[in-house]
């Protein structure tokens, strides 16, 4: 019995623990395609954002590289970026 209330309060301790990730809001009416690369080239993704729209955990690496046209910008997985005016911010 002891060893169930352990292992079941060691399971809630790991589930509590925020994943963190990199979160982006976009304060513009326009829709944006973001290019997401993790760490380096280890892989690369496309993002569709609308207008007014806030996109949640798209980097689970140590770091990213998000990138809407020429604006580009590196980020931890526990940033949260702003688009503002075509360009990213924080």
């Amino acid at each position: 019995m002891r060893s169930l209330v352990g292992m079941l309060a060691v399971v809630s301790l790991f589930s509590s623990a925020p994943a963190g990730a990199t979160d982006v809001m976009n304060r513009d009416r326009k829709t944006y395609r973001i290019k997401v690369q993790g760490e380096g080239k280890l892989s690369i993704s496309y993002h569709t954002i609308r207008g007014g729209g806030t996109m949640y955990g798209l980097c689970g690496y140590s770091f990213c590289t998000f990138q809407i046209g020429r604006s580009k910008v590196s980020a931890t997985r526990n940033d949260r970026l702003v688009i503002q005016n075509g360009r990213f911010g924080r």
